[in-house]
């Protein structure tokens, strides 16, 4: 009975190390934040407010505290829309909507408590600014927008990579070059672990074995260029950082189909083939055969957890 317990006991403590690790590499990596200052109707700050942030896919909350001048950080949010709701004794509620939270970006979101017996409802529609204004890094932000909406051949998403300034193709690898540097120091990174081969130093699946993401399993990434943060580590290029979808309380789905055909494309006005006509050697327009046909699908939504259990009684004699 000793040793069934000890068993257990050390699978357990196993498992709750495996997910504190996981837990704490992907932590400052694959979240956003939000930031602001919390005041009165006259622009006194208040502090001691209490500030809630609810993801709205998802329905989690973080509360914090805004200090002795009015001012609060949430951080560790997962990207996403977010309401924020911000309250204090003596004064009427703030409701923010539609918060939009990036990854590795710090949304600013500034709040005037009205007067007592009243709520200021503000209704978000704008994304995440576009300059970061926080710190020096360069970086941009591929939201779900872009990821959707723009074409793409082949449905790979690190490929909107190339959408950042000073981003070129590797013109032997086809691997992405930041600033003129090899293609091999770069570093990519999905939901906070590791994506880069380990004898090639490149990203997995980019020249030689298929290991794709799909584009319908990302949820944004951010590409940072240059000047970034000390936590990216590793790489004198650029970083990759993609964020994955996750599940939300409402089912979704999509279906997409690809089709690139050479019949509907035009002929190049200089390529030319040579083939017998009667025997006769004859140059002629060439349009060699290419035909390419990619489908699919993806669904997500909640995970319902069922309840089980395990167990029996023990007896030891003896």
């Amino acid at each position: 009975m000793n040793n069934r317990i000890s068993i257990k006991f050390l699978v357990t403590a196993i498992f709750c190390l495996l997910l504190a690790i996981s837990n704490t590499s992907a932590q400052s990596t694959v979240t956003g934040g939000i930031r602001g200052a919390v005041t009165d109707p006259q622009k006194a700050i208040v502090p001691n407010a209490t500030i809630t942030a609810t993801n709205v896919g998802t329905n989690q909350a973080q509360t914090v505290t805004s200090d002795e001048n009015g001012t609060f950080v949430i951080n560790n949010l997962q990207p996403g829309t977010y309401n924020v709701l911000v309250n204090q004794s003596g004064f009427g509620n703030f409701n923010a909507q539609s918060v939009v939270v990036e990854v590795g970006q710090t949304t600013t979101l500034d709040a005037t408590l009205a007067v007592a017996g009243q709520t200021a409802t503000v209704q978000v529609t704008a994304d995440a600014p576009v300059i970061n204004t926080n710190d020096n890094s360069n970086s941009i932000n591929i939201n779900q927008t872009s990821i959707n909406e723009l074409p793409i051949n082949g449905r790979r998403a690190s490929n909107f990579v190339l959408l950042t300034p000073a981003t070129v193709p590797d013109g032997t690898f086809g691997l992405i070059s930041f600033r003129g540097i090899s293609g091999l120091l770069n570093n990519s990174t999905v939901d906070g672990g590791d994506n880069n081969q380990a004898f090639f130093s490149e990203e997995r699946g980019r020249t030689r074995i298929n290991y794709v993401i799909s584009q319908a399993s990302v949820r944004e990434f951010q590409v940072n260029t240059s000047n970034y943060s000390a936590e990216y580590g590793r790489s004198a290029g650029g970083v990759i950082n993609t964020v994955t979808k996750s599940g939300t309380n409402e089912y979704r789905g999509e279906l997409f189909y690809y089709n690139r055909n050479n019949r509907n494309g035009a002929r190049n006005p200089r390529a030319f083939q040579t083939i017998l006509v009667n025997g006769v050697s004859t140059l002629v327009a060439a349009k060699p055969i290419d035909l390419r046909e990619q489908f699919g699908g993806a669904i997500g939504g909640p995970l319902p957890f069922l309840n089980f259990g395990e167990g029996g009684p023990v007896v030891s004699s003896g």
